[in-house]
This record gives structure tokens, sequence and C-alpha cells, in this order.
């Protein structure tokens, strides 16, 4: 039994190695990113990807050697397959804010859309843009797809906003360090000096917070300048309303100090005067709050004498993919996590797979689950009580960053120095939870107009369209690899591709 443990753990990293092995100048050009725009649309229990646009931008911030994504991390997921060749070239997750807005009562009630939008590297030809979403049970499924032409004569290169950019602190390229630019969100032209100042706090911030401060050479800081018509930020209890360039607000699904904005397009927009990892987005308030979101976007107010804490508790969602260790029994987000299965964030755990997380930290001897009592106050164990839920989720330590503003756990710590090694320049790989193979049957775009592209593992298959009724609609003989299928003869609605004894569901428009 050991020996074969043995062999599928090696095997595993070898599968990820591999994945790692992605030449960048042969897929990507040196310069620049691709932006999609998209809209999420849907209630509680479902939902669905309306396109945009595309957008070239000037700058890529990240890694040119980490391009597949080593962690698992996040509710959402962009991979980029190579079209000619059904590539898998980069992948990166995320979170977004229509995720949480799904476990509120307003969800079940009623359809909204949220802005949603991706960069990745620019293809240096034909590429499919795929966006997945984590189901209940844990893992990716593919829900959308689009085919980036370079030809296309839309896709374009049109900056909607051009700001000075101030450096706070740059230690290296783009490509091999963490890139974090700085949006000021309602200040003036008049309170630039003062949101320029408030950018050096947070940087003395990063540098006096472990284990920031530790790799702060790793770190470069940019700040944009772009200022807002007024001053402030909107506060809808009080019936504050003003006209700000990122349009934040609090009371976030009726959350008093949960300050976020919808307004993903123009954060996007505002950021593309720089190369970027991550967004910060400090707010012009004294009022307590803010938000992060993994690969998305951190905000705080600069204002609050917890701002400090703030700061770096909502980087660590947004950077590491941390969960909240702490108890809110009255917070939505707890229906975000399925007690049956393990949570993707590295630090909380249902014991589901207790392996797979942090048990190689916990001494010999300590129980797990472990109390919470002054004989484990500096232990590493599985205390009970995160993800917003008291009982089914555990957290590493007593104590942490986040879950009281206590200095980061163990890890939480470890997580992070991982996370700031996958920006570098240098291969990295992780087995922090397991990897999903590729799927050996993709089927592209999706939604679908007039024909779908068919990918499969082997060719020389039989292929069956099926529609919601069960019924055959369409059968036909893969020859190649690689297969194009018109469908512009079927019906709108949604049907299931079956080949090769697997399935995947597109939607014909």
């Amino acid at each position: 039994m050991k020996e074969a443990l043995i062999f599928l753990f090696v095997m595993a990293l070898s599968l990820l190695s591999g994945a790692q092995n992605i030449s960048f100048d042969q897929y990507f050009l040196d310069e620049g990113s691709l932006r999609m725009d998209v809209f999420q649309c849907g209630r509680s229990d479902s939902s669905h990807y309306v396109f945009e646009r595309f957008i070239l931008e000037p700058y890529f911030g990240g890694s040119k050697v980490n391009l597949i994504d080593p962690f698992n991390y996040g509710t959402n997921r962009v991979k980029v397959i190579d079209a000619q060749t059904n590539t898998l070239i980069y992948s990166r997750g995320y979170n977004t804010l229509f995720r949480e807005w799904q476990t509120t009562d307003e969800a079940t009630f009623m359809e909204r859309c949220y802005e949603e939008s991706v960069n990745v590297p620019m293809p240096r030809q034909e590429a499919y843009v795929i966006l997945e979403i984590r189901n209940a049970d844990g893992e990716f499924d593919e829900v959308f797809s689009k085919l980036y032409e370079p030809d296309e004569m839309f896709n374009s290169t049109e900056q909607r906003y051009v700001f000075p950019v101030y450096d706070l602190m740059v230690n290296g390229t783009p490509e091999c360090k963490v890139d974090i630019v700085i949006l000021p969100e309602g200040y003036t032209a008049d309170e630039m000096p003062q949101f320029q100042q408030h950018c050096q706090s947070l940087v003395d911030v990063f540098a006096q917070q472990e284990p920031f401060a530790s790799h702060i050479g790793e770190f470069n800081f940019r700040a944009v300048l772009a200022p807002s018509e007024e001053s402030g930020v909107d506060i809808p209890a009080l019936h504050t309303w003003v006209r700000t360039i990122l349009n934040s607000h609090f009371y976030t699904f009726y959350i008093d100090r949960y300050c976020t904005t919808r307004d993903y397009f123009s954060v996007k927009d505002v950021a593309s005067n720089a190369p970027y990892d991550h967004i910060y987005i400090l707010v012009n308030s004294s009022q307590y709050g803010g938000g992060g979101f993994y690969n998305f976007y951190s905000m705080s107010t600069a204002g609050n004498m917890s701002s400090s804490s703030v700061i770096i508790h909502e980087f660590g969602h947004a950077f590491a993919g941390l969960g909240d260790e702490y108890e809110e029994p009255d917070n939505p987000l707890g229906l975000l996590y399925n007690l049956e299965v393990e949570p993707w964030e590295p630090n909380l755990t249902t014991l589901v797979d207790f392996e797979s997380k942090w048990a190689d930290l916990v001494a010999p001897g300590t129980p797990i689950p472990t109390p919470a009592n002054n004989q484990y106050y500096n232990t590493v164990g599985a205390f009970e009580g995160g993800g917003y839920l008291t009982h089914g989720i555990y957290r590493p330590q007593m104590h942490c960053m986040m879950r009281d503003y206590a200095p980061f756990c163990a890890v939480c710590n470890r997580t992070i120095e991982a996370v700031i090694a996958a920006h570098s320049d240098e291969l990295y790989s992780a087995l922090s939870s397991p990897l999903q193979p590729e799927p050996s049957l993709r089927v592209c775009p999706n939604p679908a107009v007039d024909y779908i592209n068919v990918y499969v593992d082997q060719a020389d298959c039989l292929a069956e369209i099926i529609d919601l009724n069960g019924k055959t609609v369409k059968s036909v003989q893969l020859n190649d690899k690689v297969n194009r299928v018109v469908v512009g003869d079927l019906p709108m609605g949604v049907y299931v591709l079956r080949a090769n004894g697997e399935v995947r569901k597109f939607v014909k428009q």
C-alpha cells in the first residue's frame, strides 16, 4: 500500500510538472495581455455568461514561467487552450462578487448581472479562453468558452482611461515580481497628494507585516493617479451617494462594513495603466471596512485606525486565497461550503481529506479536532469554527490574521510564501490539493452559433448530440482529434455531446 501511495504521489507530481512546462515564447507574444470582459447573469441556482469584448492591453504582469496555476484555488478559473493543438497554455483561479451574491436571499427571487473580466498573456495565434466554475463537489466545470482570433477587427486597443503612474517601490521586472497596482477611490484631483501618502503607508504596512516583510524585495508597488469627481464613497444606509471613478459602496449584501464595487470594468480600465498581478483599491474614507476576492481585487479604507490590519487581512483573501477563519452565523457566505468535501481554501478544512491540507504541520500527539484551550494556544491543529460556520469547518490555529487580526498562523504563512514564489521567474510546483486531469473531450465555443469544435484524445469514434428530451438530434463520426461540427441547423437550446463514454454540455444560440 505504501509503495502504491508513493507511486501515485510521483505520478501526480510528474503530471503537474509536465503541465507547468509551457514555453511562453511559443504560445504568447512578449508584451501585452488579452482581456476578456463578460457579464455573469443568473440567480441563486443558475447562471450564464454573456460575452462583451476582447481588449488588447499594453501590459502583462504575471510570471512567464509559471503559466499553469499550481494551486487549484478559487471559485472560478480561466484557462487558455491553443486552438490548433488543444494544449492548455495558461490557467488561473479567482473569485467573483457574483458568486457571493448567489448566497443571498435576493438571489432566490431575482436575476442580476455582474461584470467579470480576466487578463491572460497575449496569445500568438487562435486560442480559446475558457471560464470554469467550481461545483458543489469541489470540482471545476467548463461553462463558457470564446475563440480569440488575433485578426478579428473588433479586438479593441482603446484605452478608456489614461492616467499617470507613480512608482512607490520597484524591485525588478514584472515577470519575476509580485506587481501590486494601487487604485484610488473617492480621491479628487486636489487630494492626489493625500492618496500618494496613503499609498506609501500601505507599502509601509507590507514592509512591517510578516511574511511580507521578509519578502518585500519580491514586490513592486505602483499607484495610478486617477481622480474622482467627488470625494468619499457611497454609504447607502446614510443616503450618501458620491460620483467616484470606481463606484464603490458600503453595505454590500446589507453588511455595513462590506465595501465593494460591481463596476469591475472600470477597475480594470484604471488598472491597465500599469503592469499588475494584483489590484488594491484604497478608499478615501474613515469608516471601517473593505473586501477581498482571490485574484480579483482587494479593497480597504485608508482613514480608519484599523486600516493596517484590514489591508493585510483583505490581501490575504485576494493574494493567497485564504478563507475567513471566524464564525458569523448570519453571514450568507457560509452557504458556499459543502461540509462533505474539502474547502478549496488552504487554511480551512472539513477533515474530509485533512492529509491534503496541513496535517504535515501537526505535531505528533496533537488531537484532531483540537481543543481550543491554553494547552494548545500556539499549536497547529484543527480548531473548530471558521468559514463563518461554528461547526463543521476547522482552522489551523486558535488565532490568526484571518480570524482576529493576530499574526498569520503557520499555515497562512506557508501559503503566502508559496504564492510569492509562484510569481517569480523560476518554475514552481505545488500539490496543495489534487489537480483535476484535463478533460479528454472538449467542446468549444460555448455558447455556439454555427459550429462547435470537438476535441477528443483519440480519433475514429462516434459523437452524438442529444437534446434535453434525451433525443439524439445528430450523429457525427469524429475522424481527427480536432473536429468541426456544424450546429447552425439546430434549434436554440441546451445540448449534450457524448463521445468516448464522456459527455459535455453546450448551448446553441
